[in-house]
This record gives structure tokens, C-alpha cells and sequence, in this order.
């Protein structure tokens, strides 16, 4: 059931419970931060019990529609909803007035096909969220979580630990937009051993989120689509490899369909907090959608000026109110950020350009660490080894390639998309050039084509297709009329592959605990924080390595090992 509950005057519903992390654990890490309460890295348990309140408040409220319906519950909420949204309909045509003519009745009888594949879906589905969660409840330890223990959560812990903002002198990354990891410090390290139940939390608010959005734009007579949505998610190979892990791909992911989400919904405070934390949670993300949205919009000018139907979701009619909201919550998300990182490195959006605002970066005093820093960036920037070009060939090999392994499990563009992926970008192309050619702009669609071609030309790294992947997904589900036994046997053998994937990465911590998952590196940081608390030490530690996410001490790390390390 789709639940909402008011706020005073936010309504959350259940499925954007995630958003709830970014509201409470942002705040709470600068409160922390600078009242100096986790200087042994573990913060306060506080964060928890608010998310916990929230949960209880908003899961306690009464039943609304239904989750597949993705309509508001209120008349009020309606209303609101009206006046900033089309669902799936021409703009111009009014809401209250459905086209009777393309909307048969649902037919909701299953055959004996249907019955069996929904049935053997359902146990394989359920299999693997039973893997995703218990991989969620271990500590940070996979390969698959190299980021996390790089940075994500080392660097926000090591500044609670010194109660300190400042540039942490040998952490290149230290220097990248990180609100994100801010907002989650305080929920990951409230437990003895840093954990990643917010990452859990936040995949099923994106299934949700997800299905929402599906069956608001199937409409009732495609009840299926949203729980199909489900299947394909959980199915999908991209999404595997960091489902249960720290990973933050799948997060972001989450505020990017949320912020549509409660547009649709005219949710004008939700909306602000999930596509803000959106938009500053990557260093580049920033550059990357005012790139997008610049492309988007000139094609959609193009469409009107063309007298084009634009049809999908219409979000915003008030781009003043959007804009003054979303400026008022950068200036708290990212505002510390970009000063930070002018003040050491003359750039507002490190690692791009350093110095370019001038010669007075704070790290420029020091010329062997300024030039090891540019170094950094050269090689973050420069980075373009995934991949088989950007020819033509290249361009059209790469629909193919992107699904399936070509080295080991790996492929050139880091890790397989899968079969889910394979199956939907057939028909979702197919109904984009068959909207073109009728002269319909697509609004998500076209999205969707659009950042898929800036990748194409950026970093062809397949985990940052996960926002255009998860739109095809929703589009091509809510326009397909009828599920062919072809296609339900498809996904049946692409959740069973999932399933076995997932079992094969982590079968090897089944049974396994705690400190028993942890690698030798993080015992031994677990061993020495035992050490330095009865010596009652204050000191900085020397430490190989930036992967130091288990130390509770203050780290020094001198040997430069770029990007993320640097001389100092």
C-alpha cells in the first residue's frame, strides 16, 4: 500500500522513507563534527532513533491507494498534483478527462503460464532480497566496496575523529563534493563495526520509487507493470554487483527517481532534498546535469517550436519556486564543499581544473603537494580506460557489449548490465523512434537518450548508466501492452542468473559475522584502536594505506600512491 503521513506540512509517503536519512543525517554530522562527539569515530545513536520515530509515524498512518495506482491519497494532494503533472497524456488534454479510447479495461485474469512464471518469480525474487539483505548486515569488506573503504566512509569518518572540517592534507578525494557520505556518516558508524543498512533501506525505497512511477504512467489497465518493475530491477546484473554492498551508485540513483517522484506528487520539500543531494553527490554530477538538462531543454524548444505533442511526465509549471528552493538548499548541502575546495585548490569542482580561479589554492604554497595534487586530477579527469571507443562501430557493438562479460566477469565497461538490460533496450528504442517519427516528444524518454549520449562521450563506466537504465526500464514496462511468454521466460532465466551471481559473491561469507568477514589490513586497524584507547593516545597514527575505514584514530598517510593519495 502507498502510505502517506503529514509532517506538519510535509507528506512523506512510505516509499520516500529513504529521503529521511539525507533530512536527519546531514544535520546531525555537523552537529557531531563540530561539538567533537564522535572523536572516537562512532557516532551517536541519536540519528537512528529519529529515522526510527519517522518510520513508525509514517508507516502507522492509515491506508491509502494502491502502491501500482502512484497516486496521491488526498483530494488536496490531487490537486497539488494537477497542476504540476500529465501523466502519460498529451499536455493540453485535461486530467479529469481520461481518453476512454486507449484505456481498455484491465484484463487481470492469469493463465496457467502466467500463474507458474509469477509464482517461480516471486521464490526466486525473494531468494535473492534474502541474499541482498544478509550481505547488507556485514561490515565493509568486498571488493565490490573499494570506494567505501577508499573514501566514502574512511574520509568522514577521520573527520569526526579530528572534529575538523580542513582539508585532511594527504586525501586527494577529501577534497570532492561529499554530502552524500555526510548525511549517511551518522547512521554508518553508530554501531560498533561501520555498517551499510542505510544502503539496504534505500534500495527498496528505489524499487518502490520505481514502481510508483511504472504503474503512474501504465495507468490501471496494466496493473502488472509495477510489480513487473520489481522483477526487472532485482534481475538486472549492474544492479547486483552492488546490491547488499556501501556502495552509493544505487543511493543516488534512489534521489534522482524520488525528486520525480514527488513532483509528480507536487512533494515541493521532498522533491528539494532528494534532487539536491542528487545533484551535488558526485564531484562532476553537478557539470554533468546542467549539461543534461541544458540538452534536454533546448530539444524540448526544438519539439514546441516544431509543434511536436509532448507527452510523459510534465513536472514543473514554477521554475522561480523550484529554483529559490533548490538554491536555498545547495547554499547548506554544498556550500561547505565548494569553499573548501576553492580554499585549497582554486577550483569550486575538484578534481576539474585546479588553480584556474588563480594561484592562491592553500596547497599551492607547498609546490611538491601541489604538483602531486594536480597530478591527481590529471589522472581522475584524463581517465578514459573503459571502453571500446567512440566510433561509429564502436557506438553500435556497445548495445551488445555492455550486457555480457568479456574478461572473466568483467567487461570494458567495468561490470555487465545483464539480460534485464538487453531485453528492455529492444522495445524501449523501438517506442522512442516510433514517438519521433510520429512527431511525439517522449519527455523521459528523450531524458533518458540524452544522458546515455553524454556517457557515451565521458566515461563509459556501466554503474553510471544506472539513472538512464532505470528510466528505460520504467518507460518500456508502462507502454508494453502485453507480456509475451518469450519475454516472461526471458526474465524468469535472467532472476535465476541474478540469483546465482549473488550467491557465488557471497557464499563465501555465509555463516560469517562481524569481525569474521573483515580483512587482514582491518583486523589488524581494529587491533590497534584497542591499543591506542588503553594508552589513552592522542597522537596521529602512521598507516600505509588511504583504506583506513576501521581506524577510530586520527591517520597519517605519507606515501603518494595516486589519485586518491597524495604527497604532502
Amino acid at each position: 500500500m502507498a502510505i502517506h503521513r503529514s509532517l506538519g506540512k510535509i507528506t512523506t509517503p512510505l516509499s520516500h522513507l529513504p529521503t529521511w536519512f539525507f533530512i536527519i543525517g546531514y544535520p546531525m554530522y555537523w552537529l557531531q563534527l563540530y561539538t567533537h562527539t564522535a572523536s572516537d569515530g562512532v557516532t551517536s545513536p541519536v540519528s537512528w532513533i529519529l529515522f526510527g520515530i519517522i518510520a513508525i509515524f509514517i508507516g502507522s498512518a492509515g491506508p491509502g491507494s494502491s502502491l501500482v495506482s502512484g497516486a496521491p491519497d488526498s483530494s488536496a494532494a490531487l490537486s497539488a498534483t494537477r497542476k504540476v503533472v500529465s501523466i502519460n497524456r498529451p499536455i493540453g488534454q485535461s486530467p479529469s478527462a481520461p481518453d476512454t479510447k486507449s484505456s481498455p479495461p484491465a484484463d487481470t485474469q492469469l493463465n496457467n503460464y502466467e500463474k507458474f512464471f509469477w509464482t517461480a518469480a516471486s521464490v526466486i525474487a525473494l531468494i535473492i532480497i534474502g541474499i541482498v539483505v544478509i550481505a547488507s548486515l556485514k561490515p565493509i569488506h568486498l571488493l565490490q566496496e573499494y570506494d567505501c573503504l577508499q573514501y566514502h566512509y574512511t574520509l568522514p569518518r577521520q573527520h569526526l575523529i579530528l572534529g575538523s572540517f580542513a582539508h585532511i592534507p594527504w586525501a586527494a578525494d577529501d577534497l570532492f563534493l561529499l554530502p552524500v557520505d555526510f548525511a549517511l556518516a551518522p547512521f554508518w558508524f553508530a554501531t560498533l563495526l561501520p555498517n551499510k543498512i542505510p544502503q539496504l533501506i534505500i534500495f527498496f525505497g528505489l524499487i518502490s520509487v520505481a514502481v510508483r512511477l511504472t504503474s503512474a504512467l501504465a495507468t490501471e489497465r496494466r496493473p502488472l507493470a509495477g510489480p513487473l518493475a520489481v522483477l526487472v530491477i532485482l534481475g538486472t546484473h549492474g544492479f547486483g554487483i552492488q546490491m547488499g554492498t556501501g556502495m552509493l551508485d544505487l543511493a543516488i540513483a534512489y534521489l534522482f527517481l524520488a525528486s520525480l517522484d514527488s513532483l509528480r506528487l507536487g512533494n515541493w520539500f521532498l522533491a528539494g532534498v532528494e534532487f539536491t543531494f542528487f545533484f551535488w553527490s558526485k564531484p562532476l554530477m553537478p557539470l554533468g546535469v546542467m549539461i543534461t538538462m541544458g540538452a534536454w531543454a533546448l530539444c524540448l524548444v526544438i519539439a514546441r517550436r516544431s509543434h511536436w505533442q509532448i507527452t510523459g511526465i510534465v513536472i514543473l509549471n514554477n521554475w522561480k519556486k523550484a529554483l529559490g528552493l533548490f538554491t536555498a538548499l545547495s547554499v547548506v548541502v554544498a556550500g561547505p564543499f565548494i569553499v573548501k575546495s576553492i580554499y585549497y585548490a582554486a577550483t569550486p569542482f575538484f578534481p576539474l581544473a585546479p588553480g584556474f580561479m588563480g594561484t592562491w589554492g592553500n596547497i599551492q604554497i607547498h609546490p611538491l603537494s601541489w604538483h602531486s595534487l594536480q597530478q591527481a586530477s590529471q589522472l581522475w579527469m584524463g581517465s578514459n580506460s573503459y571502453g571500446h571507443g567512440q566510433g561509429l562501430l564502436s557506438f553500435i557493438k556497445h548495445w551488445w557489449l555492455l550486457a555480457v562479460p568479456e574478461k572473466g566477469v568483467n567487461n570494458t565497461f567495468d561490470y555487465p548490465l545483464g539480460l534485464t538490460y538487453l531485453l528492455m533496450i529492444g522495445p524501449f528504442l523501438f517506442f522512442l523512434v516510433k514517438d519521433i517519427l510520429r512527431r511525439k516528444f517522449p519527455l523521459l524518454s528523450v531524458l533518458a537518450a540524452v544522458i546515455w549520449g553524454l556517457w557515451w562521450f565521458t566515461a563509459q563506466q556501466s554503474r553510471f548508466l544506472y539513472v538512464p537504465l532505470l528510466i528505460v526500464f520504467i518507460v518500456t514496462l508502462s507502454r508494453l501492452e502485453k507480456v509475451s511468454r518469450g519475454l516472461f521466460l526471458c526474465l524468469l532465466i535472467s532472476l535465476f542468473l541474478e540469483a546465482l551471481s549473488l550467491w557465488g559473491a557471497h557464499k563465501s561469507d555465509m555463516g560469517k559475522w562481524g569481525v569474521d568477514v573483515l580483512r587482514t589490513q582491518d583486523k589488524q586497524l581494529l587491533e590497534l584502536n584497542l591499543r591506542y584507547r588503553e594508552h589513552f593516545l592522542s597522537n596521529y597514527i602512521d598507516w600505509p594505506s588511504h583504506d583506513a575505514a576501521y581506524a577510530q584514530f586520527p591517520v597519517m598517510v605519507h606515501k603518494e600512491n595516486l589519485p586518491h593519495t597524495i604527497f604532502f
